[in-house]
């Protein structure tokens, strides 16, 4: 590093990258940026004033309409001909009683086609359990299905619109008490939502835009076919303007749906609502295509200025590059050539100096890691397998002083003899691994030790094991120490009923042992921490390896980090481990013929 500082700085390739880049790219692009941003704020500008002027409009537009409509209440609550039928109607004469009902008829007409927004009006006269309706005739001796959207609210004065059944209501009851007293008469004038929504649908000719009116307190909308994404995510959020008292009337920017909207939103307390308008920002900035011009120019200039000075970047540092990436290319395929020096004094020649320095080092690293590796491997496997058979041989001692004291030669004879193969096993040959066949074998042996050791308390199931996988080359003593450990750890206790499976998977390259009991000794807190242990890194693990982690550490040892041993609570409710094993054509050997040794 010394010796680059002491070249001089006008040899180096930063300096003259970074000025002509500043020279020829930065004016270009900046002059590019301004005018696209001040024809973006200009059109966002106008678009959002547009926007915010027609909302205003609208909602001002509904609220007389609402005026509008309620003045037609008012004036039908004092008619005459309503009076008369509610109070007197059974008084009446047949004819009068028929004049009045046509007149009454005559004037919901006229309230219903005075604006397009109402659909329907009705008189619910309750003295006379009848209903008189712009759209059917007097009622005989019951009131309409209607008068349910009003009979909640009669008691309460309340000249708001009313939700029922997804149609919108506004009532007068006459006349009004605090109590819960029924009205003489209740008149019931219902939204055209058909208009509303074809009103809200004409309102933006924008491609996925649309309109919308959203009242909180009783949650009814009416949208122009709004998605229903846009509306819970345009709810939500006018909920949490209203709950914070925020602005009552504002034009925002919001992500909904993965895609950028421009929201215009207001509040009417004449309508207990917001009206929303939401247009995507990809349709309101169409009008940026009078930039276009100016921005082709500019690409223009800048795809030439690009050329030049990638032709000189080329000749400047390209070959030299080339020339770096073909050898660590060849590095990487194990060529150790070193690469031949320019006569150029820039920081590639500096590069390659090291690159050749590198190499050198590596050649001597590599033959020393790998020497180390392979040592400490092999040392590690043959101190893993030798802290298995001390454990076996205490055990197995034991029970023979317990069958010899209590007299049992059947079970003695037999004891011996399964030890006897359980040795024979052992101490065959010197190899460190066995076929699996043999390895299998080898376990049941032991289960019938163990077997004679709990009296037949406890059951042991081996399923078949798959045929394709019998010359498997494994670790010895890689099942017999899991069973073991189930004997030992979670059925030990157990008086009765007992029971270890061993079963297999094949999941293409790779065989899962698994191992299962029922045992009721393992607590969740073993569970994790032996899961835990076996998660570790293989620096992290204590230096001492036994049981499961001992029978894991050789996995990996022999069959690669994707083998090895996990822990889980199994279905019959003791531990299942499961023993993976990530095969290869080399692990495979030839089928041998058993030796016929005797006990």
């Amino acid at each position: 590093m010394q010796r680059l500082k002491e070249w001089n700085w006008l040899y180096t390739i930063f300096p003259k990258l970074v000025l002509a880049f500043l020279l020829l790219v930065t004016p270009l692009y900046g002059l590019g940026l301004l005018i696209n941003k001040q024809g973006e704020k200009s059109i966002r500008d106008e678009v959002a004033n547009s926007l915010r002027s027609r909302v205003k409009f609208f909602m001002n537009t509904m609220e007389r309409e609402k005026a509008h409509m309620l003045g037609l209440l008012d004036q039908l609550a004092v008619d005459k001909n309503l009076s008369h039928l509610t109070f007197v109607g059974h008084f009446m004469k047949i004819n009068e009683w028929s004049e009045a009902v046509l007149a009454l008829e005559n004037k919901l007409s006229m309230i219903k086609g005075s604006s397009v927004y109402i659909k329907s009006v009705s008189v619910h006269m309750l003295t006379q359990n009848r209903t008189l309706s712009s759209e059917a005739s007097i009622t005989d001796g019951k009131l309409s299905a209607d008068y349910a959207a009003l009979a909640p609210h009669y008691s309460i004065p309340n000249r708001a619109f009313i939700s029922w059944e997804n149609r919108l209501f506004l009532s007068m009851p006459f006349p009004t008490s605090p109590k819960p007293v029924p009205p003489s008469f209740a008149i019931q004038l219902e939204i055209n939502l058909a208009a509303m929504r074809q009103a809200l649908n004409e309102f933006t000719d924008y491609e996925q835009s649309g309109a919308l009116f959203v009242n909180l307190p009783n949650g009814w909308i009416v949208d122009s076919g709004t998605d229903g994404a846009l509306l819970d995510y345009l709810r939500h959020y006018l909920a949490d303007q209203a709950a914070a008292a925020s602005k009552q009337e504002d034009t925002i920017g919001l992500k909904m749906s993965g895609k950028p909207y421009l929201v215009s939103y207001k509040y009417s307390e004449e309508l207990d609502s917001y009206l929303v308008v939401y247009v995507p920002q990809k349709e309101l900035f169409g009008q940026i295509d009078k930039y276009k011009n100016g921005l082709w120019l500019l690409s223009l200039l800048s795809i030439v200025v690009i050329l030049i000075y990638s032709s000189w970047i080329y000749r400047l540092i390209h070959r030299p590059l080339q020339k770096l990436i073909r050898h660590f290319r060849k590095l990487e395929e194990g060529s150790w050539e070193p690469i031949r020096l320019p006569s150029s004094k820039d920081e590639f020649t500096y590069l390659m100096r090291h690159y050749n320095t590198m190499v050198d080092r590596l050649k001597v690293l590599f033959h020393e890691v790998v020497e180390q590796k392979t040592r400490a491997q092999a040392s590690e496997l043959k101190q893993l397998q030798s802290q298995i058979n001390p454990h076996f041989l205490y055990n197995t001692y034991f029970i023979l002083y317990r069958l010899a004291k209590a007299g049992r030669i059947d079970h003695l004879v037999k004891f011996c003899q399964y030890l006897g193969e359980y040795f024979r096993y052992v101490t065959r040959s010197g190899a460190d691994e066995a076929p699996l066949a043999s390895e299998i074998k080898h376990a049941q042996t032991y289960v019938e030790i163990q077997n004679i050791r709990f009296f037949n308390r406890i059951e042991a199931e081996f399923a078949p094991a798959p045929e394709r996988w019998s010359q498997l080359a494994v670790p010895r003593l890689i099942i017999q120490p899991v069973i073991e450990n189930a004997y030992k750890h979670g059925l030990e206790k157990k008086r009765a009923n007992g029971m270890i499976r061993v079963d297999y998977r094949e999941e293409g390259s790779r065989l899962v042992i698994i191992v299962e009991d029922n045992g009721d000794m393992l607590t969740d807190e073993d569970l994790e921490r032996v899961s835990g242990e076996l998660l570790m890194n293989p620096e992290q693990r204590p230096l001492e390896h036994t049981g499961l982690l001992n029978i894991h550490r050789r996995l990996q040892i022999m069959f690669g980090q994707d083998s090895g041993i996990s822990v889980a609570r199994g279905s019959m409710g003791g531990m299942e481990a499961r023993i993976c094993m990530e095969a290869r054509p080399s692990h495979f050997v030839a089928r041998e013929e058993e030796e016929d040794d005797h006990v």
